[in-house]
């Protein structure tokens, strides 16, 4: 005998003496779990399913999540070809986006209240634990000119940038660099970074420095 995967449910309808009982037996479809009642109608239900009438033009009902053309907004429809857009507004200090415990973790947002300042935070929880960890992992051994992690600062058309510096490096001043990049790519160190700990070849860029003044000397000494 084949083994029936279905259920039988009865139903009663009427009232008081006058009812009688009716058989619903809802259609089994092994990709569907959940039983639901709908009317007249028992039917399997796929809970993973997202009842479209809780979206009312494009918005989740009693939230501010937003779908569209399968993207995700919130607090706005998604903007552009955005897969997941989230709406931070300018002159306000606010973190968007945050993975941790709370305390600890790794975030994005507006780090300002005048204007925007996109910015990433990284904390950990101790000082045996780096703030910010980057790492650039190579798909494969073979040889290749283009350096394993790029810091690229351009224009908003994909420019070369002219009118500030490129990259600077400072702590807890923002308008104050130890080391920046200008626009022509020179590297400008401050007076108060010793230079002998700077290496060239795995060489002290003070000994070279020395090295070519001790030369220099010498050179003059035999033609003057």
């Amino acid at each position: 005998m084949k083994k029936n995967k279905n259920i039988i449910i009865t139903q009663i309808i009427g009232e008081d003496s006058s009812f009688y009982f009716k058989e619903l037996i809802p259609f089994y479809n092994s990709g569907q779990q959940v039983l639901t009642f709908d009317g007249n109608t028992v039917k399997w239900d796929n809970p993973f399913i997202l009842d479209t009438s809780i979206i009312i033009n494009n918005n989740l009902k009693d939230t501010s999540i937003y779908i569209k053309d399968n993207r995700i907004g919130i607090g706005r429809l998604p903007l552009h070809n955005y897969k997941i857009d989230v709406a931070i507004p300018q002159n306000t200090l606010m973190t968007a986006f945050h993975i941790g415990d709370g305390s600890y973790g790794f975030s994005f947002g507006n780090g300002t209240r005048e204007g925007f300042v996109p910015e990433i935070i990284g904390i950990g929880s101790n000082e045996n634990d780096s703030g910010m960890y980057i790492i650039g992992i190579a798909g494969n051994n073979k040889t290749s000119n283009i350096p394993l992690i790029v810091f690229d600062g351009r224009n908003m058309y994909g420019k070369k940038i002219t009118n500030r510096p490129i990259l600077g490096i400072t702590s807890a001043d923002y308008n104050n660099y130890s080391i920046y990049v200008d626009s022509s790519e020179n590297l400008h160190v401050k007076n108060n970074i010793y230079v002998s700990n700077i290496f060239l070849n795995n060489k002290s860029l003070i000994n070279i420095i020395n090295n070519l003044q001790q030369q220099i000397n010498e050179l003059k000494n035999k033609f003057l």
